[in-house]
């Protein structure tokens, strides 16, 4: 089985205030016990004591050094990363006001992906940052990426599929997703490269999109 976890960082907005970029990142890895269990330990244990408790690595809530420390740390296990950035400039004036389309369409660079470099692949389970409230839109949601992930698969013998939504405080896999994404923002946002130089090695894909 392949575990997809899928996170973002920036945001969907256009106004003067909004970021000038959005990403959405994800980690791709059958080795689901070394994600959850050894990165995120062993980081914790290279803290000092008010460090260690804390409940949630986020990318924009931590400082460089856990910035550094976790992405080293997380390269070093079998797994790839992907990731669609968006110049938000270049979005459409019609899709501004429909963010839950316009993320699902990105997303879904991310699932179609997927059946090129798995096309072997039997079952997938992608686990997704639980922002998506309306039950309604994340059926939408979850149908397209079914729809992208099986687009390339013939009907004799399409891979299971099993789309979860849950709270990244209580999934490793997310929290690293999220450093992921963090490290790609910041790359196109800031123009600062030092953590997406640690990950790049890593990166299966890196797509740049507009609509």
């Amino acid at each position: 089985m392949l575990y997809v976890f899928i996170d973002e960082s920036g945001d969907l907005g256009f106004t003067k205030k909004s970021t000038k970029y959005y990403v959405i990142a994800c980690i791709e890895t059958r080795n689901l016990l070394g994600l959850l269990f050894r990165v995120i330990k062993k980081v914790r244990r290279t803290l000092g004591k008010k460090k260690k408790n804390i409940p949630e690595f986020k990318f924009a809530r931590s400082d460089d050094v856990i910035r550094e420390r976790l992405l080293k740390r997380v390269v070093e296990e079998d797994l790839l990363f992907s990731a669609i950035v968006l110049q938000k400039q270049m979005v459409y004036s019609y899709l501004r006001n429909r963010k839950d389309k316009l993320h699902n369409y990105l997303t879904g660079f991310i699932a179609e992906s997927l059946n090129y470099e798995y096309s072997n692949e039997k079952e997938f389970k992608i686990i997704v940052d639980k922002f998506i409230m309306s039950e309604e839109k994340r059926k939408e949601f979850n149908w397209y990426l079914k729809h992208k992930l099986l687009n390339s698969y013939g009907r004799s013998n399409p891979p299971k599929i099993e789309i979860v939504h849950k709270d990244s405080q209580q999934n490793p896999g997310l929290q690293v997703a999220d450093f992921v994404a963090g490290a790609v923002f910041q790359y196109y946002e800031r123009g600062k490269c030092e953590f997406y130089e640690i990950i790049k090695p890593k990166l299966r894909l890196e797509l740049k999109k507009w609509f």
